[in-house]
């Protein structure tokens, strides 16, 4: 006996002509709901695409103001550069000009605080900066010669800082702080010689006074001379 729900038992129980007729419903209906789901999912993948290319331009578009950012940050990077070079080069030449102006005035010099000079050298552009860390200084000097003397200048420094603390006056060995080396203090130069140097201090303790004494020891062609050359400590902002 063939089931009822079989393909036979459907045929022969609704007759050939409702059963070619369901059958032939039943077909258009699944026809029609694949078609529709096809379609539906071309349109999902339609938008997908859209959604995509939409975000891929914005992509682009950023990408382009990056660009154009990345550009205009060169050029100006290059502006400060050529800027800072040119500044450079015009402290040069005033340095250079303050240095022959020391040479022009060492008569003078000489002649009314000759203490001050030995052999024709002389403490100049003295400076002190804050660092980002805190109580920690760098210091810069120049020891310069004042005369038209040909032999080179040589000797060495030492650096006595005076500072207080709790109301009582203290001097320091500034070389020793600095962690300077003997060469560090040794100068030998025709024209100048530049010197700097980062130290720091205790908390609470205030810097007043800087004492570079200069030194140079007898030799074949130069007594033995020294001078100490003072500087007030100036107020910094930290």
């Amino acid at each position: 006996m063939t089931p009822w729900w079989s393909f036979n038992g459907l045929k022969y129980k609704l007759g050939r002509f409702k059963f070619m007729l369901a059958f032939l419903i039943i077909t258009l209906l699944v026809g029609y709901l694949g078609f529709s789901l096809g379609g539906q999912s071309d349109i999902w993948q339609e938008n997908k695409i859209k959604d995509q290319d939409f975000r891929l331009e914005n992509l682009y578009s950023e990408l382009d103001e990056k660009i154009r950012q990345i550009n205009y940050l060169t050029v100006e990077l290059e502006v400060e550069q050529r800027a800072n070079e040119q500044i450079q080069e015009e402290l040069l030449d005033i340095r250079e000009e303050s240095f022959a102006l020391r040479r022009e005035l060492n008569f003078y010099q000489k002649v009314l605080a000759p203490e001050l000079v030995a052999d024709g050298i002389s403490v100049e552009q003295f400076n002190v900066e804050a660092t980002n860390i805190a109580n920690r200084y760098v210091f810069r000097f120049a020891l310069v010669q004042t005369n038209s003397a040909k032999r080179y200048a040589r000797g060495n420094i030492r650096l006595n800082l005076v500072v207080s603390q709790n109301d009582e006056k203290r001097t320091l060995d500034l070389a020793k702080l600095a962690k300077m080396s003997k060469k560090n203090l040794t100068f030998s130069f025709h024209f100048f010689q530049y010197f700097e140097a980062e130290f720091e201090l205790e908390p609470g303790m205030i810097a007043e006074q800087l004492a570079v004494k200069v030194i140079q020891p007898k030799n074949n062609w130069q007594p033995y001379k020294s001078f100490t050359q003072k500087f007030d400590w100036p107020e910094l902002e930290e």
